[in-house]
């Protein structure tokens, strides 16, 4: 393997995995997963309290893994959840005494149903804030119980369902409370803890956590908030609508309280004190809430006193819930090994705090610590991304934006062609900025066009743009914080994946070479940036620099013809502004067209073909920089001063 610096590394001895370490394999928890229910069937099967117990915290793991995809990977609270639940338990019974279906095409259509119906749900809300989404789903919760309570033939009206019949394998009858019951549930349950594994390791966990962290990051790659979140639901309802379905063949007896706020509440409580958007958080949080219920039970004087306090003790002393904390505890851990060993979370050497390997001694060449030591690299950085095969062009025609009664751009003309870096300057409040969201739809124009290969853009959407051939960086570098270096950058890929939704949710063989070429082309775009050694680290952790190559490198995933730079050296120091304006120029020579905003004069004459100037909105000069700088109308602009 190529050093970093040029030098050869060593091949180095895997470090000691401890049990945190192995709880982060999947695969491991893959293999464990039969085994620990086998084991805990073999518990249960000693007594029938056991058994019941053992087999409610299975139902209960299935729904609250369900709650974690809407609530804890996609960050929407869907208020109405427990009443999907509950609508998984009346749709299987009532299809099941109703029609001649039978339990296990019954149970197919609960989860059906209530997957359909969790779309429909969020569908007419799929463009608002959180809050709003929050106050939908509530909304739709409350006219589901009114509907429920009204229809005595579906639901039982307000006695509920009594006597439901018990589902058959092979002539074997599968009772609520019996092993025979648990061993069906744990089917389901292993099937869907193997469900959530897939997703985990899918490209659908990176887009559910940016819509949680930051929607716009995922236009900006080109993939759909609201079709994200639709899926999100649709997982999320479908999974709950089995739980309830085998929750009701568990009971015997279900009614509409048994699908009360109050069981709102405790599923909430579950995620959250488990770890909301852990993957282990379901399975913490159901073991929790089962330790502090059994304890409050010895103790049946101060029940509610015990659940209280236990409450407390897990939000206060654990940040991320359990999962959270054993998380940060594994990091901490894996970072003492690595100092103590001198490698990254990928194994490879790391780097001191002025950008040194710090093996093998050969290899200690002076580098920036962002980008790349040796002049070539950024030309490397650029050969990752296939050049367009016809020019191409972005034109800003006489566009204007308003807001309210200020003109923030006033009869703008700006063009850039492909294979040509175009800069726009100017002084603060100058227009700048939002002259750039008009070609990403982040700011309706008031007039003009934009248009891209002589077509207005205007009426696209967003993610529609980006995959046009139109990528964007922001002022402030924007990436998920909770995802690791190269996963933000694989995010990138995941608009062109060739995977439907249902393939990444599954993780079938199609999504798997999705991801197989898109780390590859991730890696060798970090490594080609200076930044692999840091591909294991999470996003979060790392210093404002390295942010900003993140996002460069998450935009070239996506072989963009234009590249709209909104301030890319600000913050950077003057060496890193020097490689910065090296590798827009490698990507200007591969045939990108570059639109670079920024403050720094020396950035945008060592980057720029051709520069324009706002000054309140208007276009007073272009041209190339030299001659542009020369003007007294250009210099009077930044100097404040009148001609």
């Amino acid at each position: 393997m190529a050093g970093l610096a040029g030098g050869s590394i060593p091949p180095l001895s895997p470090p000691r995995r401890t049990l945190l370490d192995r709880m982060g394999n999947l695969t491991g928890a893959r293999i464990a997963a039969p085994i620990v229910l086998l084991v805990l069937g073999l518990l249960a099967s000693q007594n029938a309290y056991m058994t019941h117990l053992a087999t409610a915290a299975l139902i209960a793991f299935m729904l609250a893994a369900s709650f974690n995809v809407i609530y804890g990977y996609a960050g929407s609270f869907n208020m109405a959840h427990v009443m999907q639940y509950g609508l998984g338990a009346f749709t299987c019974v009532y299809l099941e005494t109703h029609t001649p279906i039978g339990f296990w095409a019954s149970l197919v259509a609960a989860v059906v149903v209530t997957a359909v119906c969790s779309v429909l749900v969020a569908l007419p809300s799929r463009r608002l804030s959180e809050i709003f989404l929050a106050i939908q789903t509530l909304a739709f919760a409350l006219a589901l119980a009114e509907l429920l309570i009204n229809w005595p033939e579906f639901s039982g009206g307000t006695n509920g369902l009594y006597f439901i019949p018990s589902p058959e394998v092979f002539g074997v009858l599968l009772l609520g409370g019996e092993i025979e019951y648990f061993i069906l549930v744990a089917v389901f349950a292993w099937l869907v803890f193997e469900l959530m594994t897939r997703i985990h390791r899918s490209a659908m966990r990176r887009r559910f956590t940016a819509l949680r962290e930051s929607p716009r990051i995922l236009e900006s790659v080109g993939l759909s908030e609201s079709r994200t979140r639709l899926v999100a639901f649709a997982i999320s309802g479908g999974v709950a609508g089995l739980a309830g379905a085998l929750f009701a063949h568990f009971q015997l007896v279900i009614d509409l309280d048994t699908f009360s706020f109050g069981r709102l509440i405790a599923l909430l409580l579950a995620v959250i004190l488990g770890g909301a958007g852990y993957f282990w958080g379901p399975v913490f949080g159901v073991m929790a809430l089962l330790l502090m219920d059994e304890i409050s039970l010895l103790t049946s004087g101060a029940q509610d006193l015990i659940y209280g306090i236990g409450i407390l003790v897990l939000v206060i002393g654990t940040r991320g819930g359990i999962a959270g904390a054993l998380a940060s505890l594994r990091h901490r851990l894996g970072a003492r090994r690595r100092a103590r060993t001198g490698t990254t979370a990928s194994g490879v050497p790391s780097r001191t705090a002025e950008g040194r390997v710090t093996s093998p001694p050969e290899s200690e060449t002076e580098v920036s610590p962002i980008l790349v030591a040796d002049a070539a690299t950024p030309a490397a950085a650029a050969a990752v991304v296939d050049r367009p095969e016809v020019e191409r062009t972005l034109q800003f025609t006489d566009v204007v934006v308003a807001f309210g009664g200020n003109i923030a751009v006033d009869h703008a003309d700006v063009s850039v062609s492909t294979g040509e870096v175009v800069g726009l300057i100017g002084p603060n409040g100058a227009g700048k900025t939002t002259l750039l969201n008009t070609a990403t739809r982040d700011i309706p124009v008031a007039g003009g066009d934009v248009l891209l290969d002589g077509e207005s853009i205007l009426r696209k959407r967003k993610h529609d743009i980006v995959n046009l051939g139109v990528g964007r960086t922001f002022q402030s570098p924007k990436v998920i914080p909770d995802l690791t270096v190269v996963e933000n950058v694989m995010l990138g890929g995941d608009g062109r994946a060739k995977a439907t939704a249902l393939g990444q949710t599954l993780y079938l063989p199609r999504a798997k070479a999705d991801d197989r070429a898109s780390r590859a082309k991730a890696m060798a775009l970090l490594a080609d940036f200076s930044i692999a050694h840091l591909a294991d680290e999470r996003a979060g952790s790392l210093p404002y620099g390295v942010l900003r190559m993140i996002e460069i490198a998450r935009n070239l995933m996506l072989d963009p013809a234009f590249l709209l730079f909104d301030e890319p050296g600000a913050g950077l120091t003057e060496f890193e502004r020097d490689e910065v304006a090296q590798i827009i120029r490698s990507l200007s020579a591969r045939g990108l067209g570059i639109v670079l905003v920024d403050h720094n004069l020396p950035l945008i004459s060592a980057a720029c073909d051709r520069i324009y100037v706002l000054q309140a909105g208007k276009v007073i000069a272009s041209g190339p920089p030299a001659e542009v700088f020369a003007q007294e109308n250009v210099i009077a602009a930044y100097l404040g001063v009148s001609q």
